[in-house]
């Protein structure tokens, strides 16, 4: 009944998905080219109390320590480097903040290929534009442009931090892209 139609499933599945060809069926050419986000979620900035997203009420003092604390991190660990490795999903972690309060900071990969590895620095400057942020590097963290909405967006790199010039780093085969931070609430705070 169906013999003309030839079901291509085993080479495609390493790309996740299966198509089905033959007499018209399945996606266009065109569709199998677009371009998207690998784990539905991109780069940009994104505040959630637009785009029917939900404000999630966090204490601007709270989203400061956060910054403050990850310096702390990056000072004090002995590392100065977050890394997710590559996978097969796109792992949301949760960052190591100890007594942030109303903030709960996620990494999340964004392209489980990558091994991806960024300065706590990085991050705690994505949160907050820095100890002696410029007017235009506060607008542009999430504190600065969601404030205590919370909200998502990539991990803003200094590629010149000699943390990424290091053998090690370089030998790791790490690239400093593919995080993005989020903050929201922390569910288990009841202050």
């Amino acid at each position: 009944m169906y013999t003309s139609t030839l079901l291509f499933i085993s080479p495609l599945l390493t790309l996740g998905f299966a198509a089905v060809v033959g007499r018209g069926i399945g996606p266009a050419p065109s569709q199998l080219h677009e371009t998207r986000a690998a784990c539905g979620e991109g780069a940009q900035l994104v505040c959630y109390n637009t785009g029917g997203g939900t404000p999630q009420n966090l204490d601007l003092a709270d989203i400061e320590y956060a910054g403050a604390y990850l310096r702390f991190l990056a000072d004090n660990d002995g590392d100065p480097l977050w890394t997710m490795p590559p996978e097969f999903e796109c792992s949301e972690w949760t960052l190591p903040l100890f007594g942030a309060a109303t903030v709960l900071a996620l990494a999340k990969h964004i392209n489980p290929r990558t091994n991806s590895s960024v300065t706590y620095y990085d991050i705690a400057n994505t949160i907050d534009g820095g100890p002696d942020a410029t007017p235009e590097q506060k607008a542009a963290s999430l504190l600065g442009a969601c404030g205590t909405n919370g909200g998502q967006i990539q991990v803003n790199v200094n590629a010149n931090d000699p943390a990424y010039l290091t053998p090690e780093y370089i030998a790791s085969g790490a690239k400093h892209e593919s995080i993005i931070i989020k903050l929201v609430r922390d569910p288990s705070w009841t202050g």
